[in-house]
């Protein structure tokens, strides 16, 4: 009951290039491993095949060979020269990264100092929200004083005026 996968392209594409791949890796070890003289090759295979007996003529399969040669040491240098250039993006990809991991850590140290910030204004915010709470009682005994105040000032001026009127007496009383 379960559903067919789906025929990608992908796999085809996959194999051939994993044998390019295979190919690309005889081809280098081959390189590696030194030289061929295809010629003294050559020599020496059709002597053994003329001595077996054999009209095969191996000329054919050689330049075969050469000719694969030719299209592996292409193939190789194509993968050397993209390995090259993906080393390129690679080293540009962790420049990058580390240019945006130095920035992440100037902001998480900026983020730092404005949450410190924002906590001592919340304090601030706090203390005087209480200042405001208390703000009526405040007025109401500034009010109280006021009128106290007031009176007191009014009870001084009569004070002064009885004060005067007594005094005046005396003196003219005295000047007489």
């Amino acid at each position: 009951m379960r559903p067919k996968p789906k025929d990608s392209p992908h796999p085809k594409i996959f194999s051939v290039s994993a044998a390019a791949a295979a190919s690309v890796t005889a081809a280098f070890a081959l390189t590696k491993s030194g030289v061929f003289d295809f010629n003294r090759t050559e020599d020496s295979n059709l002597k053994v095949i003329q001595n077996n007996g054999s009209q095969h003529d191996l000329s054919i399969e050689i330049n075969a060979i050469r000719e694969e040669n030719k299209v592996l040491e292409s193939a190789l240098e194509d993968v050397i020269a993209e390995n090259s250039s993906l080393k390129g993006k690679v080293d540009e990809t962790a420049n990058t990264y580390a240019d945006l991991s130095k920035e992440l850590h100037s902001v998480q140290g900026q983020l730092v100092a404005e949450r410190s910030r924002c906590t001592k204004l919340e304090a601030q915010i706090g203390e005087l929200h209480k200042i405001l709470e208390s703000l009526p009682s405040i007025e109401e005994e500034v009010l109280l004083l006021r009128s106290q105040k007031t009176a007191l000032e009014r009870d001084m001026e009569l004070g002064a005026a009885v004060q005067r009127q007594s005094s005046g007496g005396v003196w003219k009383w005295i000047a007489g």
